[in-house]
């Protein structure tokens, strides 16, 4: 359930980027809704270049005995710090785009290890039934983050929006140790 959680913390952030960054760039910092769409994509491809980093990452973390729940938290709590600083409003519109563009590639480097967390985290002969449930959590995620974030969309709070999503994606952080504290071989 920890990983359950986990998931369907991480990808209701995913859900506001995706499906509020471009109101929120356009109201807060005037920015064309063109120039808003290519953040979303920027968002997205570093995000998958983020993974094929993280690839590496997670590898070298195995040789030298860092844990995958620990590198998915770093990873996300830079992800929630460049949130957080998009939703402030200090770096202006060019400069937001470009940290939301960073969070993706942050998140991203979390991925490999988030999926070596959860495989550990799989009792044997469990797997059909961990990574069901676990990755219910994605539609879950998808499902719940329009309907929350959306509210404060509606009041027209774009800042917040961005900032609730870095707290969301900060519990999810808190999920992840959840995951590791369970998994760790007792000392």
């Amino acid at each position: 359930w920890w990983c359950f959680a986990f998931f369907l913390l991480s990808t209701m952030t995913l859900a506001v980027v995706q499906s509020f960054a471009p109101s929120i760039l356009k109201a807060v910092h005037g920015v064309s809704v063109e120039a808003a769409t290519l953040t979303i994509s920027a968002y997205m491809l570093c995000g998958a270049v983020g993974m094929l980093v993280g690839g590496f990452v997670a590898v070298y973390g195995q040789g030298h005995r860092w844990s995958s729940d620990r590198v998915v938290a770093l990873a996300m709590t830079g992800g929630a710090v460049l949130l957080l600083v998009c939703a402030s409003g200090w770096l202006g519109a060019s400069g937001t785009m470009v940290a939301l563009a960073a969070t993706g590639f942050a998140v991203g480097v979390g991925g490999p290890s988030r999926d070596m967390m959860i495989k550990k985290a799989t009792p044997k002969g469990a797997t059909g039934r961990v990574y069901g449930t676990v990755y219910s959590g994605l539609d879950t995620g998808f499902a719940i983050s329009p309907l929350l974030f959306g509210a404060l969309m509606d009041h027209g709070w774009y800042t917040a929006t961005l900032a609730g999503a870095a707290l969301v994606l900060l519990l999810s952080v808190w999920a992840a140790v959840g995951v590791g504290r369970r998994t760790r071989p007792a000392l």
